[in-house]
Formats: C-alpha cells, structure tokens, sequence
C-alpha cells in the first residue's frame, strides 16, 4: 500500500517565522519566570538576557541559576548542562538528511536555534518545503522566531522581577508541556512504534542507568530499531517479486 505523502510548499523565511507562533506562545511565560527567578538569584537583567542569548537552553538555565545561586563551580555548572543537553547530537544528526549541501556557516547558525521544541517543529514541518534553499529559510524562520522570543521576554520577566518579588514553583514544567504537545503533533502511522518503543526504552533504562544518558541511549536505540524496520518494509515488495521472503 503506498505511503500518503502531504503536498510540497515553496515557502520560506516568513512561513517559519508564522510556524514559529506555535512555540512562542509557550516561551512567553516561561521565559518570563526566568528572568523573574534569575534576577532574584542574583542576575541583573541585562546578564539574564545574555544568558538566555548565549545559552539558550530552557531548562539548563533554570539548573544553571539554581547552581549559581548555591555556589557552584563554572566547570560543575558546564558539565551539568552539557549532561542535560547531550540530546541535541541526536537532534542535529536528525535534521541533517533535510540540508544536503549545507555548508558550515549554516550549520552552526541552524544548530543554535534547534531546541527540543524547535526540533520537533521543524521536523514536522520541514519534510513538505520543497527545496533545500526553501527548507534553510524556513528553519531560520522557525528557529529566530522562537530564539528571539525566548531573549525578549526573558529580559521582560528580569525588568518585571526587579519589582515582583514572587515565589514561582512548577513552571519548569511548562516547557516539557510544550514539547509533548509538539511531539504528539508530530506522531503519524509510520512512526508511532518508534515513539512507543523509545518511550519503553526509556522508563526500562532510567531504572538500570544514572543520571541522564538514559535518554541519548533509548532514542539511539529506538531510532535505531524504527530505521531497520522501515527498511526491511520497503524490501518486502522486491523480494517477494524475486520469489523470496523476507528473514525474520
């Protein structure tokens, strides 16, 4: 039975800033707690927004102004949120297959803005432009949108933070939130095994494994598995026209 494909569209630049909507909307308050929190830890506003600018990481920066905040060591600090973030290798290696003949000055300046919410997104949406040149301006859209959205207002909740002395708990969670919306957006018939077998994978191996590796080792595994599988899939017609059945 043949694949149900989505039509191609020759959009760019604009098109990703309007996907990135989506995921703005979620930054907001998020990024709004930051910089109320951050500026309470101790940051002024203007180094709270340098951080969401350089760092850029959601829920490491949240970890990162709680260690500052208990003293810890720069290299304790690096070393955690490299930890946390070690996903983004898989991320990366993920949109590759969309930028063909990418050069390096884009693939440093794509891979800045990808983030877990970013990624999904433009996994979902990247696989219907049609054209490498479409796809890179659409990425842009998608990943500026969402960046300058997260540095904008993280310096808003710094300046909101220096006259609402509030106590914040549980908005960490609002991320990991929009990520699941993103992700179950993003599910379809060809792939959900791969989504269930990592999710298996994943409450299996946080049960043997410490700390966070857990997470690069059930994706790997999953996406691992999910590609066999498809292949073998689409070998299944040309061996049976030999005359052969596939190998279990």
């Amino acid at each position: 039975m043949k694949e149900e494909t989505s039509p191609k569209v020759n959009q760019g630049f604009a098109y990703g800033l309007r996907q990135s909507l989506t995921i703005v909307i979620g930054y907001a308050p998020v990024a709004v707690t930051f910089g109320i929190l951050a500026t309470q830890f101790g940051l002024t506003f203007w180094e709270a927004g340098l951080m969401s600018f350089f760092v850029y990481a959601g829920a490491a920066q949240f970890i990162a102004i709680e260690m500052i905040h208990q003293g810890a060591t720069m290299w304790m600090i690096g070393l955690t949120t490299l930890i946390l973030n070690i996903r983004h290798v898989l991320m990366s290696l993920s949109v590759i297959p969309f930028f063909p003949e990418r050069t390096i000055f884009w693939s440093l300046g794509l891979a800045q803005g990808l983030t877990d919410e970013t990624f999904v997104l433009n996994t979902r949406v990247l696989k219907d432009v049609r054209g490498e040149e479409n796809r890179r301006r659409v990425m842009l859209g998608i990943n500026l949108g969402a960046f300058a959205s997260w540095v904008t207002f993280t310096i808003l909740g710094a300046v909101i933070g220096k006259w609402l002395p509030i106590q914040f708990s549980g908005f960490q969670f609002a991320l990991l939130a929009l990520f699941i919306i993103l992700t179950t957006t993003s599910l379809s018939r060809t792939n959900y095994i791969t989504y269930f077998i990592a999710a298996i994978l994943a409450v299996i191996l946080k049960l043997l494994i410490p700390g966070k590796i857990y997470l690069i080792l059930s994706v790997a595994l999953a996406a691992g598995i999910g590609a066999w599988w498809r292949g073998r899939k689409r070998l299944q017609p040309i061996d049976q026209a030999d005359g052969h059945s596939p190998n279990l």
